[in-house]
């Protein structure tokens, strides 16, 4: 749930707020701070409250938690985009450390255990000045938990609906068994997490274990193709053709994935400590195509961490943190597994931190970032490797000139052997005239470098489509200002704020036609600029009735007439809470909603004019109608023990009515409609 700076502390009864007053965020500053004090606008959700609302996983949990997010699921993944921006300007973190493995433009969100989660962290806008040339558009900082108890164990499973059945009866004589067995895994989870404290040693494990079902979306209403003269000024007027017959059903994946991650702190005193991690995750992915080829990946990640504390002087922290990801195709039959990409990331890094002269928090670091990709996809087929280098230096000063204001500036240079040397600038600035009200403005430069993908690749996808990279690509830069109020008390929340991002030479991938094949290709936009405001409150009326509910709306720059954007302007969130306490029992009731407005953009096509005798390039409008998910879980708590819910996902039964014309499918939400779930969770302490 969604955790605002003015948080009464939590007492020890009241175990439904993880997040307080007291607690600190890292993601703005990258210095510990309480969230009020924080003068870059941070949004907090708890990691209990979202597990307790009744999410399956982190993916759900973040649509609809975050207004102006979706995150689609399509036949290869899955596809994010936040406020008019993709995956590739959202940064994703955990603990502070960069993830790889995002060959498809999005990394693989299966790998965020949701029930592994302290809490996640979420800055919009561009963070560039101490994240890197990656969080052009918003950082996105997943918290992992780490016990306080000299003993915790929770362990919990889900149970849901299948999707859709597809085979009914398979047998093993069959010649496509396997196939019909995975198309039909049931929605099943199990999660495990366990924490021991003794003396300086703390150790926290955690394993989650899911599968779900593949299933088909079917088209209700046949495509409508609109060919406006905006976007065609050779026509004389729009063209509008409709299909005669519904688009084919789309397949969503089937999965089955497992993570199990383990850290280990050693704090002997509070001048030094210590952490060492690892993770692994492995996922298989169903279609529904009868090939006998599944997709199967596997992450390993590790890291380790030392910081010494030299009085109110300084602290030191050094780093180092990799991460290898891997792809692979597998036969269901034959013990074969093909190769299709592994990506590797490496970076170490070195950072101090002082409090030593009054007022100020000033942090310096630099850092190195290798990142290599492997892949068939780059020529001819044929595995082939290609690698970025980047390093870094920030520095960044938090000024707190008295009780009223705080000054943060601070700037990241940026040093590439394909690109040379960049620097990026950052001042933001909280003014509180008391402890209800907070004034924030902020601006920052934004730059992202072409990735691997963006440069080199060169792809045929089955004479399908290609996906073609662009060696001549320059990185791009963005100006990004904010100015937001907030406001809180012990009952009401507020908060508005309002920000332009202006992107020069922006990369976008963009769709093209040549002789009857669609092409996916990079290049550099002359400008785009995307506007908004974001608007998020809160009403506690009285201590067991919630209100929450949030609005975006963006406005993505047309190019040359074009809506090549599929961002909708308009974007919600709401949800109600309803508690009931009685000794060593409570009752919980939640409702969520994700809300989305109409998208439309444009698509290229072919067109004949008859009165010219002569085809065009041509764009037409495609229009995906608005639609609202809603969930509603209700559980009850034995003794602060034991856990029961029970619930239903888009509990309404919203089904998409069409699946968009051409290559548009990424913009549909996937879900079979209504399906409901039963958890059951446990905790000892």
């Amino acid at each position: 749930m969604p955790v605002s700076a003015q948080d009464k502390q939590e007492t020890k009864s009241d175990t439904t707020k993880t997040v307080r007053l007291d607690d600190v965020v890292v993601t703005g500053s990258r210095s510990a701070r309480p969230v009020k004090l924080s003068p870059i606008t941070t949004r907090v959700l708890s990691g209990k409250g979202l597990v307790e609302s009744g999410y399956s996983d982190f993916q759900q949990a973040l649509q609809h938690e975050t207004p102006g997010l979706s995150i689609q699921k399509v036949t290869f993944g899955s596809e994010i985009n936040l406020d008019g921006l993709d995956a590739r300007h959202v940064l994703f973190l955990t603990d502070g450390e960069r993830m790889t493995g995002d060959m498809a433009g999005n990394l693989d969100y299966e790998r965020f255990n949701l029930h592994a989660i302290d809490r996640v962290e979420i800055v919009k806008g561009a963070s560039s000045t101490l994240y890197g040339s990656r969080a052009s558009g918003a950082v996105i900082n997943i918290i992992t938990k780490k016990t306080s108890e000299p003993f915790a164990l929770d362990a919990g499973v889900r149970w849901g609906q299948m999707n859709e059945r597809n085979f009914r009866n398979p047998k093993k004589k069959d010649f496509i068994y396997m196939f019909e067995k995975n198309a039909d895994r049931p929605n099943l989870q199990g999660w495990l997490s366990a924490g021991f404290r003794k003396g300086a040693f703390t150790s926290q494990s955690d394993v989650w274990y899911s599968e779900s079902d593949a299933f088909y979306l079917y088209q209700a209403e046949n495509d409508r193709k609109v060919y406006t003269k905006e976007a065609n000024p050779f026509l004389e007027k729009d063209i509008i053709l409709e299909s005669s017959f519904p688009r084919p059903p789309m397949g969503i994946e089937g999965r089955e994935h497992i993570i199990a991650s383990q850290k280990l702190y050693f704090e002997p005193s509070k001048n030094f400590k210590a952490q060492a991690y690892g993770s692994m995750f492995f996922i298989n992915q169903y279609d529904l195509v009868q090939d006998l080829v599944l997709t199967q990946g596997r992450d390993y990640t590790w890291g380790a961490k030392m910081s010494y504390t030299q009085n109110d002087w300084f602290t030191l922290t050094a780093s180092i943190h990799g991460d290898y990801y891997d792809r692979f195709k597998r036969h269901e039959r034959r013990d074969e597994r093909k190769p299709v990409y592994h990506s590797r990331i490496f970076q170490p890094r070195l950072t101090l931190s002082s409090s030593y002269f009054h007022g100020h928090a000033l942090i310096m670091g630099i850092e190195y970032c290798g990142d290599q990709l492997t892949s068939d996809r780059f020529v001819n087929h044929k595995m082939t490797s290609r690698t970025l280098k980047e390093t870094e230096f920030y520095v960044q000063d938090d000024w707190t000139a008295n009780s009223h204001w705080m000054l943060s500036a601070g700037v990241r240079t940026n040093f590439s052997e394909a690109f040379g040397f960049m620097y990026m600038p950052k001042i933001a600035a909280k003014y509180s005239p008391d402890n209800r009200w907070a004034i924030r403005a902020n601006y920052s430069m934004g730059y992202r470098s072409p990735s691997i993908k963006e440069l080199f690749f060169n792809w045929d996808h089955l004479g399908m489509f290609m996906i073609k990279g662009n060696e001549f690509l320059k990185p791009e830069k963005n100006n990004f200002i904010s100015a937001g109020v907030e406001y809180s008390d012990s009952h009401f929340f507020f908060n508005s704020t309002l920000y332009g991002n202006f992107y020069r030479k922006k990369i976008e991938g963009i769709w093209r036609i040549y002789d009857m094949q669609y092409n996916f290709e990079y290049a550099n936009l002359n400008r785009q600029t995307i506007a908004g405001i974001d608007l998020l409150g809160r009403w506690t009326p009285v201590g067991w009735f919630t209100l929450n509910a949030s609005y975006s709306y963006v406005n993505v720059s047309k190019e040359k007439g074009l809506r090549i954007n599929t961002t909708s302007p308009h974007a919600a969130t709401a949800g109600v809470k309803y508690s009931h306490r009685k000794k060593n029992y409570r009752l919980d009731a939640y409702m969520n909603a994700q809300i989305m407005g109409e998208k439309q953009y444009d698509v290229q096509d072919r067109v004949y004019v008859e009165k010219e005798g002569r085809s065009y390039d041509a764009y037409f409008r495609c229009t995906l109608p608005a639609y609202a998910l809603c969930n509603l879980n209700v559980a009850q708590t034995f003794k602060e023990k034991i856990r029961l819910s029970v619930g239903i996902d888009n509990i309404f039964n919203y089904k998409p009515k069409t699946l968009g014309s051409g290559l548009t499918a990424f913009s549909v939400p996937a879900t079979a409609g209504a399906r409901a779930y039963i958890q059951l969770e446990f905790k000892i302490r």
